[in-house]
């Protein structure tokens, strides 16, 4: 038997998640609301109150590392959110955290480091929205805002004034808007921590434990060296334009917008807003108009719509492409990876951060319309009232994790029979089982295809078969009746729904699942149920996909080959104990 269960977190890691869950939900909810009043300088107002929030938890909790992690908790929270664009926003999240974190490493735990930290995140969101307009747009752009700056001067006879002191204004006014949110931060959180903070009540509402992690768009088909096709195509593009081959830039382009339009259904999402064709004329018009309007006094030129048209084309395919690279990043192999590859304790603590989500959203969600100027203390108060409580829980519920037993071999071996046999003997032992076996359907000693069986029925209905059906689903060299795989998600339903279940079998877990379909939408269901002992059924050459796929859990693997059917049987019964117990 081998034993796989993931490590205990840190403390530092569940306050992290802590510090994430409520920093996220913040970001959701006054995101969402400042975004659909269309209020100017949104993001700055978001970076404010980031600051404001950071600055807070460092008077409640002053351990070093904690607002980088729950800058990438949250970021990341960011990343599994179902926008199409995710690397601007995690980005930015991420810097604010990083700036914050470096200022209070170098200047101190102390007013003085807090303004320093303040100013820095917040004016790092200007020079950010810089860097995405270069990127996006190229440095032409530049020229058709700087020639915009000299026509608005000399609309408003202002002679002489150079853009460098529209700049500086704009400079020192994100830099004094980061301190003073700093500042009320440092007040918020030492009112917090000195006096007694609000709780919530710890009951089965508080915490939402589901697999979000892997939870994907189903209908989306994930591939890693895709990840890397997309940047280097980006780059080759880019590097082609800056080049000035217009030509062979804008061709190899619009082969590869084609290809994205096709495979990332969600790609054509921003430019389906209307602001960005508003942008798309202005720049084309401005472009036009202003070009040479100042060095040759030509006022309309056939150069600037086309340099308009160039930098807009450039923004189009940049758009997509990270639209793509974005999708390829929720690849749930690159998370498994990751988390294998020493992030477990931050996914485990994303994991928990998620599990919060909703009730931190709800409560919010009740005073957004409240969130006036002078409420805003109240609202944020009210969100750090909640960090002791869902710390406690954290603490508690990293360490609950569904048991699940793995009964693996080589295909065709008896992994069915095997697990029959065990099925057959805790029956009898009056065990509460629920759940499908998939015995095999033989003809002539060939495997023709396979049934699903229900736990004590004797009925069996056709599962997939290898005769060519054009109206099923193939996956490798079977046909899948999209029926029985319709049934079965509704027994593992209410098997997992049931409380008077011991174990659940699910037989087999294999390709599909992989791929986000077949039983695997039930299968992260599941995981709100922790009382409940599993039995899977996975052929050893996908075991170690469904271990990188299904990582946060307490697992035990029996080989047929090597392991005895009553060793299986023992270890079953010891859980099922265990948890009569834990859970009683």
């Amino acid at each position: 038997m081998q034993i796989i269960t993931p490590t205990p977190l840190r403390k530092i890691w569940l306050k992290a998640a802590v510090a994430g869950s409520i920093w996220a939900s913040i970001e959701i909810i006054i995101g969402s609301f400042l975004h659909n009043l269309k209020i100017p300088l949104s993001g700055m107002v978001l970076s404010v109150i980031s600051v404001w929030l950071m600055i807070s938890f460092l008077q409640i909790w002053r351990e070093n590392g904690l607002i980088w992690r729950a800058g990438i908790i949250c970021a990341l929270m960011k990343s599994i959110s179902p926008s199409a664009v995710i690397l601007g926003p995690m980005t930015g999240i991420l810097t604010e955290a990083l700036l914050v974190e470096l200022s209070v490493w170098l200047f101190g735990k102390n007013i003085f480091g807090y303004l320093i930290a303040g100013a820095l995140a917040v004016f790092s969101t200007l020079i950010h929205k810089v860097i995405s307009l270069l990127i996006i747009y190229g440095f032409d752009f530049l020229k058709i805002l700087s020639d915009l700056y000299q026509f608005a001067v000399k609309q408003i006879n202002i002679d002489n004034e150079s853009p460098a002191i529209l700049l500086s204004v704009i400079s020192v006014f994100y830099i004094v808007a980061g301190m003073a949110g700093a500042a009320v931060g440092y007040m918020t959180g030492r009112r917090q921590s000195s006096g007694v903070r609000q709780t919530i009540e710890q009951d089965n509402n508080v915490l939402k434990f589901e697999s979000e992690l892997n939870k994907n768009d189903t209908e989306q088909n994930y591939a890693w060296p895709l990840l890397l096709i997309n940047i280097i195509i980006l780059a080759v593009i880019l590097f082609l334009i800056n080049l000035n081959y217009t030509i062979p830039a804008f061709a190899v382009g619009l082969i590869y917008v084609s290809f994205c339009i096709i495979r990332y259904k969600n790609s054509l999402r921003r430019l389906k807003k209307v602001s960005f064709w508003l942008s798309f004329l202005i720049i084309t018009f401005t472009a036009a108009f202003l070009w040479k309007g100042f060095s040759e006094r030509v006022f309309f030129s056939t150069e600037g719509l086309i340099a308009g048209l160039k930098i807009n084309a450039r923004a189009v395919i940049l758009i997509i492409g990270f639209a793509a690279i974005s999708v390829e990043l929720k690849n749930p192999l690159i998370k498994s990876l990751l988390y294998n590859r020493g992030f477990s304790s931050l996914y485990q603590s994303l994991n928990l951060a998620f599990s919060a989500l909703p009730v931190l959203i709800s409560n919010i969600s009740l005073n957004r319309d409240k969130a006036t100027p002078g409420n805003l203390q109240k609202l944020f108060s009210g969100s750090l009232g909640h960090a002791d409580t869902l710390l406690s829980s954290f603490e508690k519920e990293h360490l609950v994790r569904p048991d699940v037993v793995i009964v693996t071999g080589e295909v065709n071996h008896g992994k069915t029979t095997v697990a029959q046999g065990v099925i057959s003997y805790l029956l009898e032992r009056n065990i509460k089982i629920a759940g499908f076996l998939c015995p095999g359907n033989d003809e002539n000693g060939e495997r023709k295809g396979y049934f699903l069986q229900e736990i004590g029925s004797p009925y069996k209905h056709e599962l997939c078969t290898m005769t060519f059906n054009e109206k099923r689903q193939k996956t490798g060299r079977f046909y899948f009746n999209q029926d029985t795989l319709d049934k079965g998600l509704d027994l593992l339903k209410q098997a997992y729904s049931n409380k008077n279940n011991e174990l659940v079998v699910v037989d087999e877990i294999g390709p599909l699942e992989l791929k986000n379909k077949g039983w695997s939408r039930e299968i992260d269901n599941s995981f709100r149920n922790k009382d409940l002992v599993q039995l899977w059924i996975v052929r050893k050459k996908i075991l170690g996909e469904v271990l990188r796929k299904w990582h946060q859990l307490n697992i035990y693997i029996f080989d047929i080959e090597h392991d005895k059917t009553e060793t299986i049987i023992n270890k079953i019964f010891d859980l099922i104990i265990s948890h009569k117990k834990n859970f009683s």
